[in-house]
């Protein structure tokens, strides 16, 4: 059975493909050369971050559905919030662990004020690994008491997500607050 993909993600997918295919110049000046190869990193690193706020932008869709599905009004993205999780994210990746405090690391409320989410009343955060995507990492939260408790916790009002691609694998942070 053929599995039916998005129109976004099959474009946002295209652009990465196109740019990491992208010809370099076989023969830049030297003066020239830093420039082109920056511009090219540039562009790759473009392309990264459009298909990580995509995915993140996925799993906050797939949140609210759910939220709606069971009573919770939607939650709003948080720009504090997603700098907190994907910090966090970049450092479980690094580290190849998955856990909301890892060594040498600051408890989680402590990173989201850090991260510029300040004067809360309420916060709490999920992490996984491995998932295959947002539908899947959603589903398997969905199917966690506790991080189910997370998302379905009307009281919370905001949501930052983070997700990094590591060695073929992904992970996942959600960080949740409320003001």
């Amino acid at each position: 059975m053929a599995k039916k993909i998005g129109l976004l993600p099959c474009i946002v997918l295209g652009l990465v493909l196109s740019v990491a295919a992208a010809p370099a110049d076989a023969s830049p000046a030297p003066s020239q050369g830093t420039a082109r190869l920056t511009s090219s990193a540039l562009r790759t690193a473009a392309a990264t971050g459009l298909v990580q706020r995509v995915l993140e932008d996925q799993v906050l869709a797939l949140t609210n559905r759910q939220r709606r599905a069971h009573g919770c009004g939607a939650l709003r993205s948080s720009t504090a919030l997603r700098k907190s999780a994907r910090g966090h994210t970049v450092t479980m990746a690094a580290q190849d662990e998955m856990s909301h405090q890892l060594p040498g690391e600051v408890k989680f409320s402590t990173r989201i004020t850090r991260a510029g989410y300040t004067n809360w009343r309420l916060v709490a955060e999920n992490v996984a690994r491995g998932f295959s995507g947002p539908r899947a990492v959603v589903r398997a939260w969905m199917n966690s008491p506790s991080h189910r408790r997370n998302m379905l916790n009307c009281r919370l009002r905001d949501l930052g997500v983070g997700v990094v691609l590591q060695d073929g694998q992904l992970w996942w942070t959600q960080n949740f607050g409320r003001r």
